[in-house]
């Protein structure tokens, strides 16, 4: 009986160390040399705008005062944009490529200190993305946004003085 016990504990022990050590391991499901860590889940203090608020900038600052980087998908940007938007048609800003699209786009912002304004399909993981990247671009924090519920949520889509349809 004490050698069964004895046997259980020690596998038992086995099993737990197992499945520490592996939990501790790197994975990167199946995508070498990609990091498995979603830009969405950052450690960025996420500032956002409502869209009543959005509407005020775009109403009363001069469109030089600041900048909108849209990242929906081209057909999505055609059926209605903010005006004097940056289409970069990165959504969902998830693979290498889709972050060069938008780490290219911040040299036009880089020369100013004006708020940076991002607008996605959901105002959600992509918009976070692309502000990560836009850090990383050498973009400070300070002038991120987000706009809350992105274009699918936008409820002035019948203002056509702010609410561009190409």
């Amino acid at each position: 009986m004490k050698k069964n016990l004895r046997v259980l504990l020690v596998g038992l022990l086995a099993v737990v160390g197992l499945v520490i050590f592996a939990g501790c391991g790197s994975n990167d499901g199946g995508t070498s040399g990609s990091s498995t860590a979603d830009r969405a889940e950052a450690d960025i203090d996420w500032q956002f705008i409502s869209p009543a608020d959005m509407k005020k900038v775009v109403e009363d600052e001069d469109a030089e005062s600041y900048h909108v980087v849209d990242i929906q998908p081209e057909a999505d940007f055609a059926k209605g944009h903010l005006p004097n938007s940056i289409e970069l048609a990165a959504y969902p800003v998830d693979t290498k490529e889709l972050e060069d699209i938008v780490t290219d786009s911040a040299d036009q912002m880089s020369d100013d200190e004006n708020p940076i304004y991002v607008m996605c399909p959901g105002g959600g993981a992509g918009a976070k993305r692309t502000i990560s990247v836009l850090i990383d671009a050498g973009i400070d924090e300070s002038r991120l946004y987000i706009i809350e519920d992105g274009a699918k949520g936008w409820p002035y889509k019948d203002d056509a003085d702010i609410w561009v349809q190409s």
